[in-house]
């Protein structure tokens, strides 16, 4: 084939390339897995796909359990917020998942006031323990997700939800209620003691002690986060190589969960899925270059060139036998 004839289909080729790499812009290939498993998946919930895509990433995980899917967008549904805030920390813990399956929307309005209000007799044992400081919001909120694991409907119950939207913890039903008492049954016995103006005994402190280190031990936080987009430029070729190579068998094994209940093999499920989505090749390009340590458009514009330039040889091949056919009619 002389140049002249690949002339023109080099140079529209090229032009797309650049088009391309111009105006469509790429992602991590996980996270645009992710999106397009989003929108496959959450159909019947198109509210799902306004939370964040780590969030949408934990709910497709989520789906596998039935129960648990079910009882996390009940609470979606009733406090949409706060639930998607305790998915955003604990949301990857088997703890939360417990507590959540078990305790539904319910687990919600006492963790959240843990997050957001001090509890006197908790921060106590924290220093009595030898914690530094005030504890977190997040570790107020880890000792409601486990006092919900342990004492169920006895803990949760104990909130109300004001139609302002406050929460309150009424305190009477935690003092009045017979109940058995479980680990946290020392806590228990400081709080009532505390809120009641009751003279606080060495052994209240004592035994509240025990179960605060019980669970502070446990306090666990999630913060597995975005992969980073790109590997730092100050690495080294081979350690930003290996580092994508680990990306792409993530995403192999994301697009394999998409495809025949994973029983593809992982690369060939990817190619697969990039056939039906060509954005995730541009993400691939990207992805490149972030490696070779150049922009972007240096590893897409050659990559789109690429892929364009054999199609459209085959478009001008095809146009040209049409003409001829056309010719002899």
């Amino acid at each position: 084939m002389s140049r002249h004839r690949l002339l023109w289909p080099a140079a529209l080729a090229l032009l797309v390339a650049a088009v391309i790499a111009a105006f469509a812009k790429p992602m991590m290939v996980e996270e645009r897995l992710i999106t397009i498993s989003a929108h496959d998946q959450f159909g019947q919930h198109p509210e799902l796909l306004e939370q964040p895509l780590a969030i949408q990433a934990l709910l497709l995980d989520y789906q596998t359990d039935s129960l648990l899917w079910l009882k996390t967008l009940s609470a979606m549904h009733v406090y949409p917020e706060h639930t998607t805030l305790l998915l955003g920390l604990f949301g990857e813990e088997p703890e939360f998942r417990q507590a959540l399956r078990t305790q539904g929307e319910s687990l919600i309005p006492p963790v959240i006031h843990f997050y957001k209000n001090p509890v006197t007799s908790i921060e106590v044992l924290n220093r009595i323990t030898g914690g530094e400081g005030a504890l977190s919001p997040e570790q107020r909120a880890w000792y409601a997700v486990n006092f919900a694991n342990q004492e169920g409907d006895d803990f949760t119950g104990q909130f109300r939800v004001a139609p302002d939207g406050a929460i309150e913890w009424i305190w009477t039903e935690r003092i009045t209620e017979g109940i058995a008492q479980f680990f946290t049954s020392g806590i228990r016995t400081l709080e009532t003691r505390y809120r009641t103006d009751q003279e606080i005994r060495a052994s209240d402190l004592g035994w509240a002690a025990v179960d605060a280190v019980i669970i502070g031990s446990a306090v666990k936080f999630l913060k597995a986060g975005r992969l980073a987009a790109n590997t730092a430029r100050s690495a080294s070729v081979t350690t930003r190589t290996a580092s994508y190579s680990a990306r792409l068998a993530r995403a192999g094994q994301v697009a394999s969960a998409m495809v025949s209940n994973a029983k593809w093999p992982a690369l060939i499920a990817l190619a697969y899925v990039t056939v039906k989505h060509p954005a995730i090749l541009n993400d691939l390009f990207a992805g490149a270059a972030a490696v070779l340590g150049v922009p972007a458009w240096m590893v897409q514009i050659p990559g789109w060139f690429l892929v364009f330039l054999p199609l459209f040889i085959v478009l001008r091949s095809l146009l040209r036998k049409a003409r001829i056919i056309i010719a002899t009619l």
